[in-house]
């Protein structure tokens, strides 16, 4: 793996003039008139222990543990982490894989739940659910600094699943860790092709995964049909074979059980708005301002902004080639999430609700934006870097998670040991697990 600094301007830079004595300078250790002194050994060392693609992976464990330490330390269950996951796990086993819920499959959350059942008391498998999605999360971060991959900037698209807005409810949790396995789709789009048996095996098994884990690989499928149409190769028809296959089956749960809702009729002004809340005025602006805000500054200041973007990224450029798979998959996933969740209808002072539905969008804008730091024109850059650097800054003062009660779980996992009903509260607040026991063993 091999880490990549931010995109250059291209232009070709000046050389730079030497005095007629510099040769003579009798300074042996000194810097040339016009010359830059070379580095030392120990801070070539130090500068190679820093962007070493494994110390960045460290540290994005870190941050993402500072982020929500409570959810490693006082591991507690999430919503359909126990409602769903462990409880339909106690009585299908293995055959829960194949069992969709809201329309779709889960096999990530699946696989954690049948492990855990496996391995360990239940008392520890909140634990395991937890560091399950905190490994799969530094997977997808991993993966970013491949030398297959080469993107420019890595480092900071790591950064951009950490800092700015977060609610957490993505962060280290089985039930939502298809919103990070999903970027194993855009990857996937852009990476090149395997060299040996072992990365063709790695692949197809991330997307295998990402495929059987939520939606998404139904709205990436265009991205992975792309690849193929670019580039013939039997890799590449592998993949899309097996992404379409994924996509078939979670299309099909989709159509013949997922929800059915009836939603007003579309209003355009309070889509913007919303949208616009989401993707742009929240992270810039802060919590306070977004509630604030009149529905058309909202759409305004947040949903124009990021159209010039899209638009501005897909000029004539070297990098074109890169950006523009990440444009598509900001078009494809924005437009089925809002389709999903049709956010024209939410209430705009209730800002949280359905956070999560943006989470793979915004992430996808602030790598558009990263790769325009060093770009020309240099204004351009530089607004690029400052639209950036505010996002962060904005919510550096709230980035550890507030911990919620703890719930106890060890002190309420003994029904579960012997299979009895019982009632549990979990995580979010309010909210309690119905285990409706195990059935006898024939």
């Amino acid at each position: 793996m091999s880490a990549q600094g931010p995109e250059t301007s291209g232009q070709t830079p000046e050389v730079e003039r030497v005095a007629p004595n510099a040769l003579s300078d009798s300074r042996p250790h000194a810097a040339r008139w016009g010359q830059r002194a070379p580095p030392s050994k120990p801070l070539l060392r130090l500068q190679s222990l820093v962007l070493n693609p494994w110390s960045l992976v460290l540290l994005c464990a870190v941050l993402l543990a500072l982020r929500k330490p409570w959810a490693l330390h006082t591991p507690q269950l999430w919503a359909e982490d126990g409602t769903i996951f462990l409880a339909q796990n106690d009585v299908l086993g293995l055959r829960a894989a194949v069992e969709p819920y809201m329309g779709y499959l889960h096999l990530l959350p699946r696989l954690v739940a049948w492990l855990a059942a496996q391995l360990a008391d239940p008392r520890w498998w909140p634990a395991i659910y937890n560091g399950a999605a905190f490994a799969a999360s530094l997977a997808v971060i991993a993966r970013l600094f491949s030398p297959r991959l080469a993107l420019p900037g890595a480092p900071w698209l790591a950064l951009s699943f950490f800092l700015g807005p977060q609610t957490g409810e993505v962060l280290i949790t089985i039930t939502n860790a298809q919103w990070f396995t999903a970027f194993f789709l855009v990857q996937q789009a852009l990476i090149a092709r395997p060299t040996n048996a072992t990365e063709r095996a790695i692949d197809l098994s991330l997307l295998v995964l990402a495929g059987l884990t939520g939606p998404f690989v139904i709205a990436f499928w265009p991205l992975l049909a792309w690849r193929w149409w670019r580039d013939r190769h039997a890799d590449n028809l592998v993949v899309l074979l097996l992404a379409t296959a994924c996509a078939a089956v979670q299309a099909w749960f989709v159509w013949r059980t997922g929800p059915r809702f009836e939603y007003p009729p579309f209003a355009l002004e309070k889509f913007c708005a919303a949208v616009g809340q989401h993707l742009l005025v929240w992270p810039a602006f802060g919590t306070n301002l977004a509630i604030k805000f009149s529905p058309l500054v909202l759409a305004l200041i947040g949903f124009l902004p990021v159209l010039a973007l899209l638009a501005w990224a897909l000029r004539p450029h070297e990098r074109r080639r890169s950006r523009a798979p990440i444009v598509a998959a900001f078009v494809l996933i924005l437009g089925a999430s809002v389709y999903r969740c049709r956010p024209d209808t939410w209430n705009l002072q209730a800002l949280f609700f359905g956070e999560r539905y943006f989470f793979i969008p915004r992430i996808l804008l602030a790598w558009l934006l990263i790769w325009e730091i060093g770009a020309a024109p240099r204004w351009v850059s530089r607004a690029a870097a400052a639209l950036l650097l505010v996002c962060a800054l904005v919510h550096l003062r709230g980035y550890s998670l507030g911990a919620p009660g703890d719930y106890k779980w060890a002190e309420h996992v003994d029904p579960i040991r012997r299979g009895v009903p019982t009632n549990i509260p979990t995580l979010p607040d309010g909210w309690m697990m119905e285990y409706q026991g195990r059935p006898a063993r024939p």
